[in-house]
């Protein structure tokens, strides 16, 4: 269990991080990471590039969007993910891990069955990116929890998190990045059954991964009671007066961002060459965005959680400011190259961040739920409501001009920003930061 924020040295601290560096379990996260990120974006923002490729209007495509609104609905389901064993999986490989292996080949059936099906077929091919959907939140609630357990102090809370990030970012330049190169010459659905076949690492890397001692304690829940209303009575428990702040805090701090994920279409909309998309993601957003993981792993190692999380909540909606820029500069290579600056640096800290943030929230006895609770609130709000910012644009256009519409909306999402960077500087008043982890 991690210990409360202190005030240790520097040379302690890089001792603790040497330390944590050598185990096993914090590099597995590097390929866990990146088998989350694979299906993110293919049900998200890469899949309104293929939707609109085959001119289908801005509001149909945000609408489809509503996909990943399971990804919020985590929690109805983690329960039974946290204590419900698999037959026959669980004898092999635990708890944590039969979740991952099983969920990760949901994952690669719904893909190939969206590339056979295609969007021409809008409701069955629909249907599979929601079974996608499904299978990939499993996924994550899985891995989180692992990762979780696998968090025992202050230096593993920096370094782990930092880790998945890494791998996760690797993961959405593979479908954020290379997929559109990929699309230009062997078409959508190929590309798709390429990025089926490469959960194979996710899939090594839960084989070669180790039950968490958490795990190994973990029982049998004998009703209902004990396997749904006791982990959420818990977390209100254990947080009291602040656990309803902290879950509002949580709903609006990466709102901003989920609210950019008209950037692909606007993209289109401005011309750019795909291939051009590709390098500039792959080239600038890629290092920015490795800069910025690194620079939150080392802003929570020197400032401690609280600093750094109230960072990230101030230089995260830095990004909707650049793609309003953006959206009036007409296919400008060089705002497109500090746009992806901002963004991919700003979104490293913050993200990291919040990883970090609700990983010390999280109590030990009910892990899995309490996380994708957490989770479920940061990203509910924002999945639900980007499937109107389609319609937003729509509505402004006719008034603005188009790049005018996309230009004033992200204005407009950027400013969700200072309700949260003054609500973050509440809780910490409160103390929140300097409490022991929840469990």
């Amino acid at each position: 269990m991690m210990a409360a924020d202190t005030k240790p040295t520097l040379k302690t601290r890089l001792n603790a991080l040497m330390k944590a560096l050598r185990q096993p379990s914090s590099w597995l996260l590097l390929a866990l990471g990146f088998s989350c990120a694979l299906p993110f974006l293919l049900v998200g923002g890469t899949l309104s590039f293929w939707l609109r490729s085959e001119h289908i209007s801005l509001t149909l495509i945000t609408f489809t969007g509503w996909v990943s609104l399971l990804y919020g609905f985590k929690f109805a389901w983690a329960p039974w993910m946290d204590k419900v064993h698999i037959p026959v999986l669980y004898g092999w490989l635990g708890q944590r891990r039969s979740y991952m292996v099983l969920s990760q080949a949901g994952i690669a059936t719904g893909l190939v069955a969206m590339a056979v099906i295609g969007p021409h077929h809008l409701i069955a091919f629909l249907v599979a990116a929601v079974f996608v959907a499904f299978s990939a939140a499993s996924q994550e609630i899985a891995v989180d929890a692992w990762r979780v357990e696998q968090t025992r102090n202050d230096a593993e809370q920096a370094l782990n998190p930092s880790l998945y990030a890494y791998g996760f970012r690797a993961g959405i330049l593979v479908t954020d990045s290379l997929i559109l190169v990929l699309s230009k010459r062997i078409g959508w659905p190929l590309s798709y059954t390429v990025i089926a076949c490469l959960l194979g690492i996710g899939l090594v890397a839960a084989l070669l991964a180790q039950r968490t001692e958490a795990e190994q304690k973990s029982h049998d829940v004998r009703s209902f009671r004990e396997l749904i209303v006791d982990p959420f009575v818990s977390f209100f428990r254990e947080h009291k007066n602040t656990a309803g702040l902290i879950l509002l805090i949580l709903a609006l701090y990466r709102l901003p961002d989920y609210l950019t994920n008209l950037a692909g279409t606007m993209y289109v909309d401005t011309g750019l060459d795909p291939d051009a998309i590709a390098a500039m993601r792959a080239g600038i957003g890629l290092w920015a965005s490795l800069i910025g993981i690194a620079a939150g792993g080392g802003c929570l190692l020197i400032f401690g959680l609280k600093r750094t999380f109230i960072l990230g909540a101030l230089i995260g909606p830095v990004s909707n400011l650049c793609f309003s820029w953006m959206s009036v500069a007409h296919g400008d290579l060089r705002v497109f190259a500090f746009t992806l600056l901002a963004d991919n640096f700003s979104n490293g800290i913050a993200e990291t961040a919040l990883v970090a943030f609700m990983t010390r929230m999280t109590g030990r006895d009910h892990t899995l739920t309490h996380y994708a609770l957490m989770y479920s609130v940061a990203a509910l709000t924002g999945k639900f409501l980007k499937g109107f910012t389609g319609l937003a644009v729509d509505a402004l256009t006719p008034h603005l001009g188009l790049f005018n519409a996309y230009s004033a909306f992200f204005l407009a999402t950027a400013a969700i920003g200072v309700p949260c960077l003054i609500l973050c500087w509440i809780l910490g008043k409160k103390g929140v930061f300097s409490a022991p982890p929840a469990g």
